[in-house]
């Protein structure tokens, strides 16, 4: 992940000193005014996506990027407590932490150049 925000921010770098450039050139005459003025609009609409994008990748990693405790035990006991509360149910809480737990170590196991075999989850 770390590579592609890189690979963005050069390309946000880039695109951000072109239309310094076509701004600099609105000094000359040897541009069209209208020709240039679309190209600095064309980039800034193109440098936006690239700033949004980045925003989200960011998000992304800063969602992922958690450190990791063992859980397993942690859950074992509180479905034990909880299937000798109420015998054969599971709150939905504990359901619902154990699965972003799992879409966490998922997460891990792919940003390591691992691989996850999609409908395997016998």
């Amino acid at each position: 992940m770390l590579e592609i925000i890189e690979d963005i921010e050069t390309k946000i770098i880039g695109l951000q000193s072109q239309i310094q450039n076509r701004k600099s050139f609105e000094r000359y005459n040897f541009s069209y005014e209208s020709d240039n003025q679309y190209k600095i609009f064309v980039l800034t609409l193109e440098l936006e996506k690239w700033e949004a994008l980045m925003k989200l990748l960011v998000t992304y990693q800063k969602k992922r990027c958690v450190p990791f405790i063992r859980k397993s035990n942690d859950f074992e006991r509180t479905i034990q407590l909880q299937i000798k509360d109420y015998p054969g149910t599971i709150r939905k809480e504990t359901c619902s932490s154990m699965i972003e737990y799992m879409k966490q170590l998922e997460w891990e196991i792919e940003n390591r150049n691992g691989f996850l075999l999609e409908g395997s989850g016998h």
